[in-house]
């Protein structure tokens, strides 16, 4: 394993003495995955990370407290709205309404896939003026049946394909949506089999050993922290 790829390992090790993890935070690809993926974060790492330039990738940590992901919800960078949007819970209340009517298209999109979201913002976003909003949730996991059989009436063919390639979609409207999508381009076409083809992602990645306090000193000591 590589010097980069060890040290991003070691900062998602559970029991990491604390001040081996500042000494990490200082290498940009511990930072992130201490940010993403630690449940234990101070709330002076948190400064410390939101300091370092990594808002956006700790602003996508689920376990963060309810807080801190809301102090995000503001923040002036959309990427970082987006990556709270995705998963923060209505704490404090009114924090989700704020995300569906937030002014960039990408939040609002990312916040279709939040578990969290009720079933009124769900419906607001089904009507958003922002076709790829429609789009995402028209492939919402759950969406109502009444929703989907308004998306399947967009105007847009894309999330009319969204809904043809929905599994609880009846075949006899599937079929209706397949037979009216005509695409106005190559492009648009190889977007439309894109869409309903099966991309499979990577496998998830082998979890090393925990090291000692010495060996982690000891990868401290060759990255030169």
């Amino acid at each position: 394993m590589e010097l980069d790829a060890e040290l991003s390992a070691l900062a998602t090790q559970e029991d990491l003495p604390v001040d081996v993890l500042r000494r990490l935070l200082q290498h940009q690809g511990a930072r992130s995955s201490a940010a993403l993926l630690r449940r234990d974060l101070t709330e002076e790492m948190v400064e410390e990370i939101i300091a370092l330039g990594s808002a956006r990738t700790l602003a996508a940590n689920s376990s963060l407290p309810a807080r801190v992901s809301a102090r995000f919800v503001e923040h002036p960078e959309p990427p970082v709205r987006c990556a709270v949007a995705a998963h923060i819970r209505d704490e404090p209340p009114g924090v989700l309404a704020r995300l569906a009517a937030d002014p960039d298209p990408l939040v609002r999109q990312f916040l279709t896939m939040n578990d969290h979201l009720p079933p009124e913002l769900l419906a607001r976003l089904a009507a958003d003026p922002d076709s790829d909003v429609r789009s995402a949730v028209a492939a919402h996991p759950d969406l109502p049946t009444g929703l989907r059989d308004l998306l399947a009436e967009d105007p847009d063919l894309f999330v009319r394909d969204a809904i043809a390639a929905r599994a609880d979609t009846p075949p006899e409207l599937r079929e209706r949506l397949v037979a009216g999508l005509k695409p106005d381009s190559p492009l648009a076409e190889w977007m439309l089999s894109f869409g309903r083809g099966n991309h499979a992602g990577p496998p998830p990645a082998l979890v090393p050993p925990p090291l000692t306090r010495q060996q982690a000193e000891a990868l401290l000591a060759r990255a030169g922290f």
